[in-house]
C-alpha cells in the first residue's frame, strides 16, 4: 500500500512538472514570437507608387532639387502666373517624406517679363541662394537672389534680385554652387564676348560679386555650350561639365573644367569626348556630374560607339567617364547598360550618404517577342559601388517621363521627379520616392550663422508681391514603422542585443520557479 502511494505521489509530481513545463513552453515560445521576429525581420524597400505634383501648371518643367539636413528637399521652377500680364515667376516648394508637398508659391519676379530659373545653391548657414534669367534672344540679364531656408515660401523673405551678368545674348544654360564657407560660383552661356561659357563668383556669400569672365570659348561661332553643371566636391574645388551643340541643334562635344576656390581659377577646358561623323550618331548631351572625395562621375548621354552589341553604332546610349586625380585625367568612357537604349532629355546622378552615386535615366530596352517589335520602357536606377554598376532596377510610370531629376535627402531617401514626354503630352510633374538600405545621416540643425547682408540696387524691382493663389497641397505620406523609426533616430544599435536577452531572462526565470515549486511540494 504504501508503495502505491509513492508510485501515485511520484506520478502526481511527474503530471504537474509535465504540466507546468507545458504552459512555460506555451507562454516562452507565445513572448518569443512576439518580440523577436518583427525585430529580426527587414522591411520591404522598394518605389512608392507614382503620383502627381499637386499645384502645378501641365506644362511646367521638372524641378530643379536641393536637400538640407533637416529632412527637407527645396524645388524651384519657372511657372506662369497672371498678375495683370501673363509671365513666368520663380516659384519655390518643400517637400519630405513624413509630410509630402507644401503648396508652390511665387517668390520671385523679373524687373520685367518673365524670370527663367537657372539655379541654386543651399549654404551650410541656411541660407539658399538662387540665380534667374529675364529677357530673349539679344538682350538677356542674369540675376541672383537668396533668402533664409525657414522662410524661403515667403515672397517677402527674398532679397531685391542683383544684376550679375547683363545685355548678354542666347543664355540658354546656367548652373551655381559654392561651399561651406561663402564662396559662391555662376556660370551661364551667352554671347558677351563671343559665343562661350561665363563665370562669376562671390567670397562673400552674394554681398559682392565679380565681374563676368569667359572661361570657355567654341571652337566655332556656330556652337552654342549647352546643359551646363555644377558640384562642389573635393575641398576648395568645384567641378564643371557642358556640351556644345550647333545651331541645328546637334550635340557636338563634352567638356570638363574645375574652379579652385583658393586661387579664384578655373582650369582650361578638357574636351572628354566628340560626336562622330557618321550619319544619325548622338554625340554627347547632357551631362551629370557628382564627386564624392575619391571619384569624380560624369554621365551623359551619347552614341554608341560600339558595333556587335544590343544597341546600333551611333545609337543613344548612357556613356560614363570616371576620374581618380580630381579631374587631371579620365578613364575611357563606357556603355554600363549595353542593353538600353533612346534620349529623355535629362538625367541624373545623386550620392547616398555612404558615398555612391545613383544614376537615374529613362531609356528603354527593345526586344521582339514572336517576331513582334516590343520595348521596356520606364524609369531606370543604378548604384556605382566597388568600381562598377548595378543591374539597374526599372520603375514603370503612369506617363511617358522625360526629363528625370533626383536628390537624396538624409542620405537614405532617394526623391525622384519628371515631367511628362512633351512628345506624348503634358500630365504635369510627377515624382516616386525609395527608402535606400543605408543608415540615415544624422540631423543638422539649421547654424546659426548670419545670413549675408541684403544687397540693394535701385534698378532692381522690389519683389514683396502677393503670391498667387495656386491649388492644394499633397496628402502626407503614410510611413511604415521601420521607416518612421528610421527617420525618428530612435533606431538604438544596442536594441537587437537587449530584445535577444529578452528570452533568455525568462528561461531563467521559469528554471528559479520549477526549482522552487518542485522544493516546496518535496
Amino acid at each position: 500500500m504504501y508503495k502505491n502511494r509513492v508510485v501515485d505521489a511520484m506520478s502526481g509530481i511527474y503530471m504537474r512538472s509535465k504540466t507546468v513545463l507545458f504552459i512555460f513552453l506555451i507562454v516562452f515560445m507565445a513572448v518569443f514570437s512576439a518580440i523577436s521576429f518583427p525585430v529580426q525581420a527587414k522591411p520591404a524597400r522598394q518605389w512608392a507608387s507614382d503620383r502627381k505634383v499637386p499645384g502645378y501648371l501641365e506644362d511646367t518643367f521638372t524641378p530643379f532639387l536641393l536637400a538640407d539636413q533637416n529632412r527637407t528637399v527645396h524645388a524651384f521652377t519657372s511657372q506662369w502666373i497672371d498678375d495683370g500680364s501673363r509671365r513666368l515667376a520663380v516659384v519655390y516648394r518643400k517637400w519630405s517624406l513624413a509630410g509630402g508637398w507644401t503648396r508652390p508659391i511665387d517668390v520671385l519676379l523679373a524687373p520685367s517679363g518673365s524670370a527663367t530659373f537657372l539655379g541654386a545653391f543651399l549654404d551650410i548657414s541656411g541660407t539658399i541662394h538662387v540665380i534667374f534669367a529675364q529677357g530673349e534672344n539679344r538682350k538677356v540679364d542674369v540675376y541672383y537672389s537668396y533668402a533664409r531656408v525657414e522662410t524661403a515660401d515667403s515672397a517677402s523673405a527674398w532679397s531685391a534680385p542683383v544684376l550679375i551678368g547683363s545685355d548678354l545674348s542666347g543664355v540658354n544654360s546656367a548652373a551655381m554652387s559654392g561651399d561651406l564657407l561663402s564662396n559662391l560660383v555662376v556660370i551661364y552661356s551667352g554671347n558677351l564676348d563671343g559665343s562661350g561659357v561665363y563665370a562669376v563668383h562671390s567670397s562673400d556669400a552674394g554681398r559682392d560679386w565679380s565681374d563676368p569672365i569667359q572661361i570657355f570659348a567654341p571652337k566655332t561661332s556656330d556652337l552654342t555650350p549647352y546643359s551646363l553643371r555644377l558640384f562642389s566636391g573635393r575641398e576648395k574645388h568645384i567641378q564643371a561639365a557642358w556640351n556644345v551643340v550647333s545651331a541645328l541643334g546637334v550635340d557636338e562635344e563634352l567638356y570638363f573644367s574645375t574652379y579652385d576656390i583658393e586661387s579664384a581659377n578655373w582650369a582650361k577646358s578638357m574636351e572628354l569626348e566628340k560626336r562622330v561623323e557618321y550619319p544619325e550618331y548622338f554625340g554627347p548631351s547632357f551631362p551629370a556630374i557628382v564627386d564624392n572625395g575619391n571619384e569624380i562621375v560624369i554621365m551623359y548621354n551619347g552614341g554608341n560607339p560600339f558595333s556587335g552589341l544590343p544597341v546600333g553604332y551611333g545609337r543613344p546610349v548612357q556613356r560614363v567617364t570616371v576620374s581618380t586625380n580630381g579631374g587631371q585625367s579620365w578613364s575611357e568612357a563606357i556603355n554600363p547598360f549595353p542593353f538600353h537604349v533612346g534620349r529623355s532629355g535629362e538625367h541624373s546622378l545623386a550620392l547616398d550618404g555612404v558615398g555612391r552615386p545613383h544614376a537615374l535615366f529613362v531609356q528603354r530596352i527593345e526586344t521582339l517577342v514572336d517576331g513582334q517589335y516590343s520595348i521596356v520602357g520606364g524609369i531606370w536606377h543604378s548604384i556605382f559601388e566597388n568600381g562598377s554598376w548595378t543591374n539597374p532596377d526599372r520603375f514603370v510610370t503612369t506617363y511617358s517621363p522625360h526629363d528625370v531629376r533626383s536628390i537624396i535627402v538624409q542620405g537614405n531617401v532617394l526623391l525622384v521627379v519628371w515631367r511628362e514626354d512633351p512628345g506624348e503630352g503634358t500630365h504635369g510633374v510627377w515624382y516616386s520616392y525609395y527608402v535606400l538600405d543605408v543608415p540615415e545621416l544624422p540631423v543638422v540643425p539649421i547654424s546659426t550663422i548670419n545670413p549675408p547682408t541684403a544687397v540693394t540696387n535701385n534698378n532692381i524691382v522690389d519683389v514683396n508681391h502677393t503670391p498667387v493663389a495656386l491649388i492644394e497641397t499633397s496628402t502626407p505620406v503614410k510611413l511604415t514603422d521601420s521607416q518612421r523609426e528610421i527617420l525618428d533616430g530612435s533606431s538604438n544599435p544596442a536594441n537587437p542585443i537587449i530584445i535577444g536577452m529578452i528570452p533568455v531572462i525568462i528561461v531563467l526565470a521559469g528554471v528559479v520557479l520549477m526549482y522552487k515549486y518542485f522544493r516546496v511540494r518535496s
